[in-house]
């Protein structure tokens, strides 16, 4: 499972997520049902060639708010594309997309920093959806091929154990890695035997990713934008390639 729902959500069905109570708009709000938000989004990634495998859902507790992790076909034996989804019919948030990566060997999920946002809820967004979404999966495309390259080169940039150190307190600092979690990195990462036990920026990052496997999906985006920040501050100042 890719998504975890915490923090009043839980986990539902697509069916559950069709079947929210549709809220009342104004003159100049116009909420969207999460059920158009997936038919369209769905529709405009089967134009762009792409194929959906798996999909899990989270609301919360009002059903106002919407998050989905959709995963795409692979991107190679141990790689697939995922799509982030998320919406709100309370005025909370701007609805949009995120690109990431799951890797098969440790199911870890990955995001690229920011949202497409395709705007907010405002007169004529009904009539506009269609397009916004086909416009946004052509971005998206390019998001999810840069950010699959940059994951896996991650790989290629030497991780002394002074410098893992400093990007970890690095990331307790920036609020990436609970401190009080910190025990359940090191077990992760610096203990002898770890399962993430290698001296390379990639190994590190997928890590900090199982870590925070158990983050609000409403949370994760944030989370992974600062982690990906962090990693790029790393080859900028320090990175040796292999």
């Amino acid at each position: 499972m890719t998504l975890l729902a915490h923090c009043n959500t839980a986990y539902v069905s697509e069916e559950e997520v069709y079947q929210v109570p549709e809220v009342q708009g104004t003159d100049t709000w116009k909420p969207i049902h999460h059920k158009n938000i997936v038919t369209c989004l769905a529709q405009a990634i089967q134009y762009a060639g792409l194929k959906v495998v798996n999909k899990t859902y989270a609301l919360s507790s009002s059903g106002n708010r919407m998050f989905a992790t959709w995963e795409l076909d692979k991107v190679d034996g141990d790689m697939a594309y995922t799509v982030g989804i998320r919406n709100s019919m309370d005025k909370s948030m701007a609805f949009g997309i995120v690109a990431g990566t799951k890797v098969f060997v440790c199911d870890n999920l990955a995001f690229d920093g920011d949202y497409i946002r395709f705007r907010k809820h405002t007169k004529g967004i009904i009539v506009e959806l269609e397009e916004l979404c086909q416009q946004a999966v052509e971005l998206l495309v390019a998001k999810l091929k840069r950010f699959a390259d940059w994951h896996k080169r991650l790989i290629t940039y030497v991780l002394r154990r002074q410098q893992a150190e400093l990007l970890t307190f690095r990331a307790m600092e920036m609020g990436v890695i609970n401190p009080s979690h910190f025990g359940a990195f090191y077990a992760l990462y610096f203990e002898e035997g770890a399962k993430y036990r290698k001296p390379d920026l990639y190994h590190w990052h997928e890590a900090v990713t199982e870590l925070n496997r158990q983050t609000s999906p409403f949370q994760l985006i944030d989370r992974n934008r600062k982690l990906n920040h962090i990693c790029n501050e790393f080859i900028s100042r320090y990175g040796q390639r292999l």
